[in-house]
């Protein structure tokens, strides 16, 4: 049977209310603000003084967000000294070159990120409960894909509205009434199965209490949002990174970078899956991608450089249409998808207008610009573009 890869990115939730990355930011500094151990640790004033030096940056200072303020935080963690008496295995070897000038400390520093991630884990579990719009096109989607392709559905979101319009997509944990751990055997033998993997997490994990052979800090999934929410927070050690720094445990992983956190159970897993995955679809779908997450776009760029070209179809949403909004000045977004996905359509490779479609000169690729809910709803157009492309 043929397979399909879809990846999901965050426009692919946004119309079902997930906040949004602004929204978030809007949250998070609210948050931050009336919380009183926060203030006690100084992680109130870390968040301001990242702010605001970003503010001074960045060419868009109105639109610092949350995820560049993580970033900073969890990137300064490893500029503090080591404690006395570490080996020099366990010491961060960066320290004597990046000096760390903002007088926060590392207490500060460290309790501004765990109150990013709780917030944005309630924020996100607290939206599927509250989904105001119909995911009834949405599951139409995904059977008609498993109709005709093992579906493999990779999400870069926290929230389950894939899963709430198809329940039965396995996880990569086998469902039960109680906390369930992931299975490594049992995942690697379930390659032809319809699934849907949280490659930065979700707002189904959590840490349940260990025994049976599990590890301290083990990620398990939770059927029940509210119960993982009450689990989602993790107090101890964490595994090392090679500059004797350690990565931060977490349910689910935000900030600019995410390849170091992504190299832990479970999402190492379904990332290695992904490229496996990526390398033999017959076809991939990325749906409300900003094409941000490079080492997502790697693998995606190395599917499409397959001989013959692996066909892709780009959903998104471009205000004025794909063509007007990206004649005159080509953003990153739009850069990534003609160079690292191979997408070769720009002002000097006019593609061809087919409805909410734009096919590519080569016929290999096809660009949705009218929005996920549009895309949903236009099946019969989505039958001519796969028709049209080799």
């Amino acid at each position: 049977m043929k397979r399909a890869l879809v990846l999901f990115g965050a426009g692919a939730s946004v119309e079902f209310k997930a906040p949004s990355t602004d929204g978030l930011t809007k949250v998070i500094e609210a948050a931050v603000a009336t919380d009183r151990y926060l203030q006690s640790t100084g992680g109130g004033a870390a968040f301001h003084v990242i702010k605001d030096g970003l503010s001074g940056y960045l060419q868009r200072p109105g639109f610092v967000h949350f995820e560049q303020i993580y970033h900073v935080a969890h990137e300064l963690l490893f500029t503090y000294p080591p404690s006395a008496g570490a080996f020099d295995e366990f010491k961060p070897i960066m320290q004597p070159f990046v000096a760390n000038e903002t007088g926060l400390s590392k207490e500060a520093v460290r309790s501004l990120c765990d109150k990013i991630v709780s917030v944005i884990y309630e924020e996100v579990s607290r939206s599927c409960e509250h989904n105001l719009l119909s995911l009834d096109p949405l599951a139409r989607f995904i059977e008609r894909l498993r109709g005709a392709y093992v579906t493999r559905i990779y999400t870069t979101n926290y929230d389950d509205f894939p899963l709430q319009a198809a329940p039965d997509l396995y996880t990569g944990f086998t469902a039960g009434p109680a906390a369930t751990p992931f299975d490594l055997n049992d995942f690697w033998s379930r390659q032809e199965r319809n699934g849907i993997f949280h490659l930065h997490g979700s707002v189904h994990l959590g840490y349940a209490h260990v025994g049976g052979g599990h590890e301290i800090g083990e990620l398990f999934w939770f059927e029940d949002r509210a119960e993982a929410l009450e689990h989602a927070s993790f107090m101890g050690s964490s595994p090392s990174r090679m500059d004797g720094t350690s990565v931060l445990r977490t349910p689910i992983i935000t900030g600019l970078e995410k390849l170091s956190r992504v190299q832990q159970r479970p999402f190492s897993h379904f990332y290695s899956m992904m490229a496996l995955d990526a390398m033999q679809a017959d076809v991939i779908f990325v749906i409300g991608s900003g094409l941000a997450d490079l080492h997502l776009n790697t693998w995606l760029g190395e599917a499409r450089a397959r001989s013959p070209r692996t066909p892709l179809l780009f959903v998104d949403y471009w205000p004025n249409g794909y063509e007007d909004d990206t004649y005159f000045e080509l953003d990153r977004k739009v850069i990534a998808l003609f160079h690292g996905l191979k997408v070769h359509m720009s002002e000097n490779h006019r593609g061809t207008r087919m409805g909410g479609w734009i096919v590519s000169g080569d016929r290999t690729a096809a660009v949705w610009d009218r929005g996920f809910q549009a895309f949903l709803n236009s099946a019969a157009e989505l039958d001519i573009v796969l028709d049209q492309l080799t």
